[in-house]
């Protein structure tokens, strides 16, 4: 063996060709975890400023910009977010103006991968990077295994490192194997250099794009390749026509979102691909116009170093872009207004869009609304009920049917949609929070049940000519304020358990039992004193148990979100029920 031959020139002679193949793919592969890992580690870490960051609706354009690149670099992808962006359009509660400015944030956000993988040219020997990072796997890995049980979160913390240090893994893997290809397929090398046809490269970086939906892979793989010595396209503005098309196709994702969405959520989608390919095209030009460009800027500012050169002009066109379209967002906003037309009849509301199932921890926030617009609707069908009860109205009859089966269909859904968040693997307080749910919809439809009867107790007022004093319906208004300020109560801590509001709900459900006891011993009382009809007791005693009941129902939602709170002896003593 010739000493002065360098090791990796020595191993591309003597190692057959398929073996570099498996590992560049291996770490291919490695690159891809490591990046789902840090996704979904930094996600569930940040669950609580997420929810917060897009359940604002953001009223300055730069906060909508800031807003949509934050939660990208949190999360990772641009086509998460965008994903998310048009979920929340389709639902109804984000303007198409506001998904603008949460888009160009957002394309911002997205270069921060670039960044990370573009760290690993920057190893030396007095300071090896790369290395450092990598050795981050099996510190992540022990993290992760020492405090899975007991302390979730920081068990995702050592899946954040974990992720770190798997991506440059599979980075350092690819441009080693890399390397030895290039030095043994010398023609494999000179063919990616000698693709410099703009158009050629543009196309190559849309179509790359949308196979593997996501542009961080496919710049993370240009960059590897520029880190083992071959950068596409050539010295000059080749590989930044690549980067220009990757761009472009970064847009499949929404678009494809987009499909059966509502007319603002094509919208959403289409601003997405605008914005992305107006501002491709006048940087193509740019380019085009001025073919120096790369050698005069970005290879004089970061010298001798390709990847940094590729991901910093990432950054820069994605940076100036927002800056010149900002503010022509209204202008954007018309143009997909013209593109996309409204349909007669369509729905323009989906809170349980299933976009938002690709960010599960924001898909349990979705549902939570959702779930918080059932309850509102089972107790203004029960007030309904209750007052058509009073007033001897059967004509809500078929109103409160109706609203029967609308109910229905909601828990439905809702069940469904919370299997589906439950399956994408959240953190253990979330998951804690979908058992709860899943179990206070059976509560919730027991409002819906005792309206049902209330209908009934109606027909047989009015049938069989039953009278109730004055009393009798001062106390059932009365009951009926005491439910609504419990359910009222209930709401505030499911968004927020807290064991006063639990304390203060207790209390309550006591004053209704009292008050139904109360009720029925004057009606007794009533009875022998002559003032009441015997016939009347069978539909006075069932509403008033019906309406304790339901009273019993928002207690057991109470309990149960707050059970976590209490002490391990106290919570031994309550009883949570399905």
């Amino acid at each position: 063996m010739n000493p002065n031959i360098p090791l990796t020139l020595v191993e591309a002679e003597t190692t057959p060709v398929w073996i570099p193949i498996l590992l560049l793919l291996g770490g291919l592969g490695a690159l891809f975890i490591g990046m789902s890992m840090l996704q979904s580690a930094t996600e569930k870490l940040a669950t609580g400023g997420l929810k917060k960051l897009f359940e604002k609706t953001a009223s300055s354009k730069l906060a909508g910009v800031g807003i949509g690149t934050l939660s990208t670099m949190i999360m990772q992808s641009s086509g998460a977010t965008t994903v998310m962006v048009v979920g929340f359009v389709n639902a109804g509660v984000m303007t198409l103006a506001q998904a603008a400015t949460y888009i160009m944030g957002a394309n911002i956000g997205t270069t921060i991968t670039a960044q990370i993988v573009a760290l690993g040219g920057l190893s030396s020997s007095s300071f090896p990077l790369t290395e450092t990072i990598i050795a981050l796997t099996l510190a992540g890995t022990l993290i992760k295994m020492a405090f899975k049980k007991k302390h979730p979160k920081i068990a995702l913390a050592g899946d954040l490192l974990a992720g770190l240090g798997l991506l440059f893994l599979g980075l350092e893997t690819m441009t080693s194997n890399l390397q030895i290809l290039f030095l043994s397929n010398e023609s494999f090398k000179s063919f990616l250099t000698s693709l410099t046809n703009p158009f050629l490269l543009l196309f190559l970086g849309i179509i790359l794009t949308v196979l593997s939906q996501s542009s961080s892979a496919v710049t993370s793989i240009v960059l590897a390749m520029a880190m083992a010595g071959a950068v596409i396209g050539g010295s000059g503005n080749g590989v930044l026509y690549l980067i220009l098309g990757s761009n472009i196709g970064s847009c499949s994702t929404a678009l494809l979102s987009s499909i059966g969405a509502t007319a603002n959520g094509k919208r959403t989608a289409m601003i997405h691909l605008l914005f992305n390919v107006l501002g491709s095209l006048i940087f193509f030009v740019v380019l085009l116009c001025w073919p120096s460009a790369m050698e005069l800027t970005l290879a004089k500012l970061f010298p001798d170093n390709p990847s940094l050169q590729i991901a910093m002009f990432h950054t820069f066109f994605n940076l100036l872009c927002t800056i010149l379209f900002l503010p022509f967002v209204n202008v954007f906003v018309k143009l997909s207004k013209f593109m996309v037309k409204d349909k007669k009849g369509s729905v323009e509301s989906d809170l349980l869009d299933p976009r938002f199932l690709s960010t599960p921890e924001l898909a349990l926030s979705q549902a939570l609304s959702f779930y918080h617009l059932l309850a509102n609707q089972s107790l203004s069908l029960l007030d309904i009920s209750l007052d058509a009860f009073l007033n001897k109205d059967e004509t809500k009859a078929e109103e409160i049917n109706a609203s029967k089966e609308k109910i229905a269909k909601m828990a439905k859904e809702l069940s469904t949609f919370l299997v589906s968040v439950g399956d994408k693997g959240l953190a253990p307080s979330s998951s804690g929070k979908i058992s709860r749910m899943q179990l206070d919809i059976a509560d919730i439809l027991r409002l819906e049940e005792v309206a049902d009867n209330i209908v009934g107790y109606t027909r047989h007022e009015v049938s069989d000519e039953l009278t109730f004093s004055s009393v009798v319906k001062d106390d059932l208004c009365r009951m009926k304020k005491m439910l609504e300020e419990m359910f009222s109560l209930v709401s505030k801590t499911l968004d927020k358990p807290d064991l006063q509001n639990l304390r203060l709900i207790h209390r309550k459900e006591d004053e209704i039992d009292a008050l139904r006891s109360g009720m029925i011993a004057g009606h007794l009382e009533r009875l022998e004193q002559g003032k009441c009809k015997p016939q009347s007791s069978n539909v006075f005693i069932n509403l008033v148990g019906n309406l304790e009941r339901c009273g019993d129902h928002l207690n057991f939602i109470a309990e149960r979100n707050c059970s976590h709170l209490l002490p391990e002896e106290e919570r031994e003593k309550e009883i949570l029920r399905p």
